[in-house]
């Protein structure tokens, strides 16, 4: 008798045991998805904030080399707004589209095993 007693209480341990192993296994597989993740936004950030500036002044350029073309410095500033106002309305237009896309890569990063 006081041997399934110790059967049982030893059962019940090393279930106790494994939960605890298993929820921090969950745990640390959770935390190092998020780290590639966060990792991953801010080498995008940072990129954004490149592709950004590199931008602006391409777009002062371009304005002022449409503004000799042209001869206004009115048409050549247009003209570029124009392009900017033709990509606003690209990228409105396929919001949803562009949405599932980083969805779906957000949901490929939680879920990729190792």
């Amino acid at each position: 008798m006081a041997e399934s007693e110790h059967f049982f209480t030893d059962t019940r341990k090393e279930l106790e045991q494994y939960l605890e192993n298993r929820i921090l296994l969950v745990k640390m597989q959770m935390t190092d998805k998020a780290g590639r993740l966060v990792g991953r936004l801010v080498v995008l950030l940072v990129l954004v904030i490149l592709v950004a500036i590199i931008l602006f002044f391409a777009s002062f350029m371009a304005a002022y080399y449409l503004a000799d073309v042209t001869g206004s410095l009115m048409k050549g500033f247009g003209i570029v707004a124009g392009g900017y106002l033709l990509v606003f309305l690209l990228v409105w237009l396929f919001r949803n589209k562009l949405g599932r896309s980083v969805t779906d890569t957000v949901i490929q990063i939680l879920l990729k095993e190792q």
